[in-house]
């Protein structure tokens, strides 16, 4: 352990290298330089998405998904209802997806 001199030593020497600091002083264009940097920092409000910010441009192309997704809703409920009576490609693939055949002579043809 170090004597209580030396440590006392220390603490002066310490408190004594700081008597000879003066006030701190800046550039004086310092204030407007950071201005002028934080400005360029800031995300600019015309971005590639900005339109979505704006209501009434959301609103309409919300409405147009909505008018899309209906239409398509409503012809795929005919296309089922016609497509009823006569095997479609998806049924067919359901069938040959899930079959029980273990035929795979498929694979030595090539």
């Amino acid at each position: 352990m170090k004597s209580e001199k030396e440590i006392e030593k220390k603490i002066n020497l310490t408190l004594n290298s700081l008597e000879g600091l003066g006030k701190a002083k800046a550039n004086p264009f310092f204030y407007s330089k950071l201005e002028a940097r934080m400005q360029d920092e800031l995300p600019s409000s015309i971005g590639k998405f900005a339109f979505i910010g704006n209501l009434r441009t959301s609103m309409a192309v919300l409405s147009f998904i909505m008018v899309l997704n209906l239409a398509s809703l409503y012809l795929l409920s005919n296309s089922d209802q016609q497509g009823s009576g006569e095997e479609t490609a998806e049924n067919l693939f359901t069938q040959e997806y899930f079959s029980d055949s273990d035929d795979y002579e498929y694979l030595n043809s090539y």
